[in-house]
């Protein structure tokens, strides 16, 4: 692996920006699958290569094609299609307000710039939202959101995660570069959601609770429950 992204992205990183607060994670079992986006120069197939090589925080899990034992997956990717065709209605007719606009906004100010500084900045813009609970949100156990629910009304750590693995792919980054991750926070002993990032051949890590993206085998304490892309999905024992 290079250092390459790492130390693309660490340069880049507001060391100044102070940890989020209010971000914890529910100690609820809920489904969630986490983003590792991937992208990097070799293309695609390499980056697939990479996943097979590395694993999810260093496991291998078993993989399917079907994404029907997460229903709740596709449902949210249902729903952002549906709600990005009104946006794109609405802003035609020029009446009323129109959801994603913080969306567009930051997708168009990062679209042609360095992959590294997209993948930061979409983990910043992101981070920048309150933690809120789904009970308190939502008045439901587990809600998943999609973007424009998330910067209207914030969310969870798998609605971070979500809008992140969207974000980066409405910046062009491949289905096969992107994971949506659940693990188990063995230290806190909770669990949680991430967005893992593949560029120049590293797996990088967004975390609503961390303020940097890191690599992601220099964080030891997450196990991986089970992992997802918007084609298929991977099951950790």
């Amino acid at each position: 692996m290079t250092g390459n992204a790492t130390e693309s992205i660490s340069m880049q990183q507001n060391s100044d920006m102070n940890d989020p607060t209010g971000r914890h994670t529910d100690h609820k079992a809920f489904l969630i699958t986490a983003c590792l986006v991937a992208q990097f120069a070799l293309g695609g197939l390499a980056l697939a290569d990479s996943f097979d090589r590395d694993g999810v925080f260093g496991e291998t899990g078993k993989e399917f094609n079907s994404l029907r034992a997460l229903p709740k997956w596709p449902d949210v990717l249902e729903r952002y299609q549906a709600e990005q065709q009104q946006a794109q209605q609405c802003r035609k007719s020029g009446q009323g307000r129109c959801g994603y606009a913080p969306w567009q906004r930051i997708v168009s100010e990062l679209r042609g710039q360095e992959k590294a500084t997209q993948i930061r900045e979409i983990n910043r813009f992101v981070n920048r939202r309150p933690y809120i609970t789904d009970p308190t949100n939502w008045g439901s156990e587990d809600h998943w959101a999609t973007p424009d629910e998330f910067f209207e009304k914030a969310g969870d750590c798998e609605d971070f995660a979500i809008a992140k693995f969207l974000g980066l792919r409405a910046l062009g980054f491949d289905n096969d570069q992107l994971r949506l991750v659940a693990v188990e926070d063995r230290k806190r002993g909770v669990n949680h959601t991430v967005t893992l990032v593949q560029l120049d051949g590293e797996v990088l890590l967004l975390d609503n609770e961390l303020n940097d993206v890191r690599p992601a085998d220099t964080v030891r304490h997450y196990k991986p429950v089970f992992a997802a892309n918007e084609e298929s999905w991977w099951l950790f024992k």
